[in-house]
């Protein structure tokens, strides 16, 4: 505790005998005392002498402190009481020895152990007083307690008072950073953006102050500096804070980064996120040689970046490379570590000149992803980058939250090729480094393996000799096979038009002509006839895809592209035991390969295998622990099975890699929407539509207004989603609920439910066990009225994944529907017990009929641990 600094009488406070002062503030004096009722030491803390101007703050603190009497945690200090005495406030607390935090921070920077260990205590108290409504409000070191044992205790909760702005301009920063006898709200440095322009304490301003803090231990010094106090509050209003030193790892400069966000919804929304990050970071574990060099909120220079030093020779003799910059002195720094984005410029020119660009950016993106095995270098795939049509570097960063773009251009004469190259960054669309490779149009191995080689010198990246080779593989020596066969990849990446498909399908033909071992060729070749199959659900399609993925997996037992092909084959047609075995080899050949988890996490889901695929997942994340999207895996995978808060960790991990992706911010505001609380997921909602406007978001919004009973907001939510996503079956099917409850609308719920049915069952064609969209066949035609088909579907549905939570909550609401209440009742039972929230039940309208019922009454008074 704070030294003594007088001594006092002996005097008696009710049952409370004062010992001696520990310090004094500007919420009044402070003394330890001993309880003689109960025989323990306990501080006792007098508020400041009240005057008619600052009564109403003295009633409110007194509430707050009874408020925050309720706290029972071993890192927050008890309050005991709070009584008058002789007109006087008093509040008795738990008596807490050791050392304040800001007197061990004296010493300098702590230990990554004592970091990560105290850092995990304050947010743990933090999210046990949030979630029972109790804000601190001016967290800082010196109201932190470090006992002997080595734990940290947290003081004062819910007595801070608020800030006057306007007193600011008038204090010197020695008085800001001082004791707060001024009045004012303890110390500016810990102070949010938002406290600082007046704004009210929130549990937001409680998580900024943890990152100050968190900062504070591991760098020894603040991430804000002013000379005087309007330079310090200006800086922390505009500045990103200053750079971490190096040794502080790349996990713990991401989440305190992501704590320091000037705009609060940027922030960890509850503390017990950022308890949850601070838990996943071990100092064993923590790559010590990784670091985050510069974790700026403000720029978004985080996310999976490549730590590495010197550049990768290129030699002499390269034909026609002009070099852009590279070499010379003051050039930009590329971010040490990577979440990159290839994008062919489409820069005009014939369809055979555009498919030859998209061909080149698909094998240079499949060839430098091959490299995060060794690298923190994340690499989108192009099969995800043309799925979701980014064709921009705004849109690569708004999509997937990539910090760096590169972007390529191609010219091909008769007798020469050229590929132009830049590596832009995303926020700033600076030009980091650019290059230019020609080469005759007769070598086109030399011309990739050329742009392959500079764009790792130009990322600095040190290859070993056997990642170079990796790098210049073409899986063929003929040129010209590899010819057609790049152009062949560049129309298969717009898969949807039917014409691009037969190019691409003529393309391989006449490659496998050159050669007819050219197994990547021939796996290729197999997934443009299932695409076809996709577009004319002509079973002949699918035949001839299975045949030649099979014939490329024996062309090329070590080619993981010919296993993926067969296991996209299987999964998608619902013959998940033999997807499984595919991508098991995919994934042995290619520990990179986003394809191979994610398939073969799927299909051991589909098999129920729950336990396996949850492994397989967390395998992924560990290969890759920087890649944002394999946190979003497991993310989806726990919210499908009502493991909520899991599923919420997991959806701030991936705002605090790709705080410039839309995905975090609405899958985190869907799983909020489960748990009933649409206050909170709301605004991550609206974040999400402000980066990116998508189909996914807005109709998660159009549900949290539904399950709110505002039907005609969530009808117009869920209108608006359809022209994002129209060939989307569950946005179709909302909507058909938000115009069934709307009133005055429900005769325009059928032609929308109609056309959820029909899309439904395109897709079902495809593949016909897919649990989750049976069962939303069996909704959709339940609330038609359509009992036969309902049912069907339905029983279809369990009889593939009968304990899947959120399957049987649909079961609940179609039996419900169709008046078989003891069936409806069995199936919610199961549901909520397996973690599906009651509050679902409670705010979905097609329960009320139930809420007389006794059966159901007792499933709304379930608690679910969170």
């Amino acid at each position: 505790m704070i030294p003594e600094v007088q001594t006092v009488p002996a005097q008696v406070v009710s049952h409370y005998r004062l010992l001696g002062p520990l310090g004094s503030g500007g919420m009044g004096v402070v003394y330890r005392a001993e309880d003689t009722t109960l025989r323990r030491t306990v501080a006792l803390k007098f508020l400041a002498e009240q005057t008619p101007t600052n009564r109403k703050e003295g009633e409110r603190l007194r509430h707050e402190a009874r408020a925050a009497s309720a706290l029972n945690h071993p890192n927050i200090c008890t309050i005991y009481e709070v009584g008058e005495e002789a007109g006087e406030t008093f509040i008795a607390m738990e008596y807490v020895e050791g050392r304040t935090l800001s007197e061990v921070l004296r010493q300098g920077a702590l230990p990554l152990e004592n970091v990560l260990h105290y850092g995990r205590q304050l947010a743990s108290a933090l999210a046990h007083a949030h979630e029972r409504g109790v804000i601190h409000g001016d967290l800082k070191p010196l109201n932190a307690i470090v006992t002997p044992s080595g734990d940290a205790k947290i003081l004062d909760f819910g007595l801070a008072r608020r800030s006057n702005p306007t007193e600011m301009d008038r204090k010197t920063l020695e008085t800001a950073t001082a004791e707060p006898a001024t009045g004012l709200p303890g110390t500016f440095p810990y102070m949010a953006p938002e406290q600082i322009e007046g704004g009210d304490a929130s549990p937001r301003t409680d998580i900024w102050s943890l990152g100050i803090i968190l900062y504070e231990m591991a760098a020894g010094k603040r991430p804000f500096q002013g000379e005087n106090l309007y330079l310090l509050c200006n800086s922390i209003v505009r500045d990103a804070p200053r750079p971490l030193p190096a040794r502080v790892p790349h996990g713990l400069a991401t989440i305190i980064s992501r704590c320091l966000e000037k705009e609060p919804a940027r922030r960890y929304q509850r503390a017990s996120e950022a308890r949850a990050a601070l838990e996943a970071l071990s100092p064993s574990l923590e790559d010590r040689s990784t670091v985050a060099q510069v974790p700026l909120p403000r720029q978004r220079r985080r996310a999976i970046l490549a730590a590495v030093v010197a550049a990768v020779a290129l030699g002499v003799g390269f034909a026609g490379f002009r070099d852009g910059g590279f070499w010379r002195r003051g050039k930009p720094a590329v971010p040490s570590r990577v979440l990159l984005c290839v994008l062919p410029s489409s820069s005009g020119g014939d369809s055979s000149q555009s498919a030859f660009e998209n061909g080149l950016a698909d094998t240079l993106s499949a060839r430098l992803g091959e490299l995060g095995t060794r690298h923190p270098l994340a690499v989108i795939p192009m099969s995800v980058t043309q799925e979701r049509h980014v064709t921009t570097v705004d849109a690569a960063r708004k999509e997937f939250g990539v910090n760096l773009a590169l972007v390529l251009s191609a010219q091909r004469a008769s007798d020469e090729v050229r590929v132009n190259y830049t590596l832009v960054d995303a926020r700033s669309h600076q030009q980091l480094r650019s290059g230019t490779i020609t080469r005759p149009a007769s070598d086109l191995f030399g011309l990739q393996d050329h742009v392959a080689e500079s764009v790792a010198a130009a990322m600095e990246l040190q290859l070993a000799p056997q990642e170079k080779q990796t790098l210049t593989s073409h899986g063929t020596s003929g040129p010209a096979a590899y010819d057609y066969y790049v152009e062949g990849r560049g129309y298969l990446q717009d898969y949807t038009v039917a014409r691009n498909v037969e190019d691409a399908i003529t393309l391989f033909q006449r490659a496998l002509e050159k050669d007819p071992a050219y197994a990547a060729a021939t796996a290729a070749l197999g997934e443009a006839f299932w695409r076809k199959y996709q577009l004319t659900h002509d079973n002949h399609w699918a035949e001839a895809a299975t045949e030649n993925c099979l014939k490329a997996a024996e062309l090329g037992p070590n080619v993981s592209a010919a296993h993926a092909c067969l296991g996209k084959v299987y999964s998608a047609r619902g013959d998940y035991e033999k997807a499984a075995k595919e991508y098991r080899q995919a994934l042995e050949l290619e520990p990179t390969s986003d394809d191979a988890y994610g398939g073969l996490a799927t299909a051991y889901e589909q098999l129920g295998r729950l336990g396996e695929a949850e492994q397989l997942y967390k395998n992924a994340i560990s290969a890759r622990p920087s890649y944002w999207a394999t946190y979003n895996w497991l993310g989806l995978f726990y919210e499908k099975h009502a493991r909520y808060e899991e599923a919420a960790t997991m959806f701030s991990h991936v705002i605090s890699l790709a705080p410039d992706s839309f995905t975090g911010y609405y899958n985190l505001g869907g799983v909020r929407v489960w748990q009933g609380k649409y206050a909170e997921a709301i605004p991550l909602l609206e974040q999400s539509l402000s980066i990116l406007p998508t189909g996914n978001a807005r109709s998660n919004l159009g549900t949290a207004y539904f399950q709110m009973r505002r039907y005609a907001e969530s009808a117009t939510n869920f209108e608006e989603a359809v022209k994002l996503d129209e060939k989307s079956y569950v946005v179709w099917g909302n909507l058909g609920d938000a115009y069934y409850w709307t009133p005055g609308r429900r005769p325009e719920a059928a032609a929308a439910y109609g056309t959820a049915i029909k899309l439904g069952e395109e897709a079902l064609r495809v593949n016909p066990r897919d649990a989750q969209l049976l069962s939303s066949l069996a909704m959709y035609h339940a609330m038609r009225g359509e009992r036969k088909a309902a049912l069907e579907y339905l029983g279809a549905s369990l009889r593939l994944q009968p304990r899947n939570p959120g399957l049987l909550f649909n079961a609940g609401l179609t039996y419900q529907q169709l008046g078989e209440t003891k069936q409806a009742l069995e199936a919610l039972e199961k549901a909520v017990s397996m973690g599906i929230a009651p509050g679902m039940l409670r705010d979905t309208p097609n329960f009320d009929g139930l809420r007389d019922n006794p059966r159901f009454a007792r499933l709304m008074e379930t608690k679910i641990k969170e």
